[in-house]
């Protein structure tokens, strides 16, 4: 009786198993694929000169005059930059596309 229950269990979980291994397995190769490849190739950045606008502790940005027409906002990575920069301080600035906004990750004050 304790085989064939032994036995019926094997073959009701062990299919359920190996199916869900290749599952952990790609989620596992994946997560190294992405990691890899940040690592090879670290995201743009881009060196912009402005005059800050607006500073928005509440939702970590600042707003940038870029030219006398365009401003635009700028997530911030670091919140100690609220600390450096007040309203109408001319900065350049280090942005990076992360996470689908255009964050600054580099500022210095002119």
């Amino acid at each position: 009786m304790m085989r064939t229950t032994l036995a019926l269990c094997l073959a009701i979980l062990w299919p359920a198993g190996i199916l869900a291994t290749p599952a952990a397995l790609s989620d596992d190769r994946e997560a190294a694929v992405t990691s890899r490849a940040a690592t090879l190739h670290p995201p743009a950045t881009e060196t912009l000169r402005g005059i800050v606008d607006s500073v928005d502790e509440g939702n970590d940005t600042l707003l940038i005059r870029l030219s006398a027409d365009r401003t635009e906002p700028f997530k911030v990575q670091d919140g100690l930059i609220f600390n450096a920069v007040r309203f109408g301080d001319p900065v350049e600035i280090s942005v990076q596309n992360i996470s689908g906004f255009r964050t600054i990750v580099g500022l210095a004050k002119e």
